[in-house]
Parts: C-alpha cells; sequence; structure tokens
C-alpha cells in the first residue's frame, strides 16, 4: 500500500513535468518579421534619396532657366536695333540714296516707239538720201531713254538682201540719256551716201542700183515700220 503511493506521487511529477513550460523571458522574432523590417528600412532610404536628387534637379533647372533668360535677352534685341535704325538715321539714308525706280527712271519698251522716215520718195541719180530716226515717249509719266549712237541702227534693205547698216563702220559710239515728257520726241539723221556695207566693215565690191529699197530705224529693242524709197 505504501509502494502505490509513492508511485501516485511519482506519476503526479512526472505529470508535471510533461505539461507547458513556464515563459522565461520575451519570445525572439521570426526571420519573417526580420526581413519586413529590413524592407521597411530599405523602402524609407531610397525616398529619402529621390528626394535629395529632386531637389537637386529643381535647383539646377531653376539655375539653368535663369541663365538661359539672361543670355537670351542680347539675341533678342539685337537684331531688332540693327534690322531698324533708328528713325533719324533712316531717313538721311533715304534721301542720301534714292530709290532704285527714281535711280533708274527708263522708259519701260512698252512706253518708246521708234518711226522710220525719209526725206523723200524718190531720189535722182546724184542725190542721197537723208534718214530719220524719230523716237518718242508714248507713256504718260517723264521718263529717260538711251538715244545715244551705241542704240541706233540705220538700215537699208532690198528685199532680202542686206545693203547698208549704220553699225557695221560705226566708231566711237557713245550713250546718250535723255529725258523725255510724255508725248516728246526726239529725231536723228543719217545721210546714206548709197553705199553697200558688212559687218565689220568688210571690204565689199558693188554698190546699189537703182530701185525700191526700205529703211528700217531701230533703237535699244524697239524697230520702226518700213519705210519705202527709190533710187534712180
Amino acid at each position: 500500500m505504501a509502494a502505490k503511493g509513492v508511485q501516485g506521487k511519482r506519476g503526479q511529477k512526472t505529470s508535471g513535468a510533461s505539461g507547458t513550460r513556464p515563459a522565461t523571458g520575451p519570445a525572439r522574432p521570426s526571420r519573417a518579421v526580420y526581413r519586413r523590417r529590413r524592407l521597411v528600412v530599405t523602402l524609407l532610404a531610397l525616398l529619402v534619396v529621390a528626394g535629395l536628387v529632386w531637389a537637386g534637379i529643381v535647383v539646377v533647372a531653376a539655375l539653368a532657366g535663369d541663365k538661359d533668360a539672361t543670355a537670351s535677352e542680347p539675341f533678342e534685341t539685337a537684331p531688332t536695333s540693327a534690322a531698324q535704325p533708328p528713325a533719324s538715321k533712316a531717313a538721311e539714308e533715304a534721301e542720301a540714296e534714292p530709290s532704285p525706280k527714281a535711280e533708274d527712271g527708263m522708259c519701260p519698251p512698252a512706253a518708246v516707239t521708234v518711226a522710220a522716215s525719209t526725206d523723200a520718195e524718190a531720189y535722182p541719180a546724184g542725190a542721197n538720201p537723208n534718214l530719220t530716226l524719230t523716237v518718242t515717249n508714248t507713256g504718260a509719266e517723264p521718263c529717260r531713254i538711251n538715244v545715244g549712237t551705241t542704240q541706233m541702227e540705220f538700215v537699208v534693205t532690198s528685199g532680202s538682201d542686206r545693203i547698208f547698216s549704220s553699225a557695221d563702220c560705226q566708231d566711237g559710239a557713245q550713250d546718250l540719256v535723255k529725258e523725255f515728257e510724255p508725248g516728246a520726241e526726239e529725231r536723228a539723221n543719217f545721210t546714206w551716201e548709197r553705199l553697200r556695207s558688212a559687218p565689220g566693215c568688210t571690204a565689199v565690191s558693188s554698190n546699189p542700183n537703182p530701185g525700191w529699197y526700205v529703211f528700217t530705224a531701230r533703237l535699244g529693242e524697239t524697230t520702226s515700220e518700213k519705210a519705202v524709197f527709190q533710187l534712180d
């Protein structure tokens, strides 16, 4: 009977030893918790670095903007001052240099007419025809015409035969620019001595025979109508 009591107590001790152990201190966090904490710290560090970088970009952009604005000012004002001189200077230049239209002032071709005429319809033997070139300003405005010998030509033909040209043996031709009022005209006379000529003033062996001839006058790019006359 005594032996059973002892076993019972031992059984109780054994039963107490197999139960839950009493807490001896705080529980240590698990590895998952450590990982979450490290992740949070890393994210915070990244946010701080990103904030610093963004602040630096803003400062640099602001400084660059100020620099660009300062550098662009001369380019905004310099072309304006160079392209548009002061009003007084522009007026002086306008007075000193006339406009191209006023400086040129030449009559347009449409306002210039040239006419050819002779002092007779027929010439007896020994009489030399007097050929006349008449130039007229048919425009409505005064203008200038070059009536120099560089522009004039007196041409005599017979059918398709070119008999004579005042330009063939011309020497010392000159320009002569004159002012023409609307409707004004000028005349130039040339006495043809019944001689044949050739370009370059080369020698010719024959002279014109009696017959009908045509005189045409030219001034610059304008040519007259034909004037017919007879040589006896």
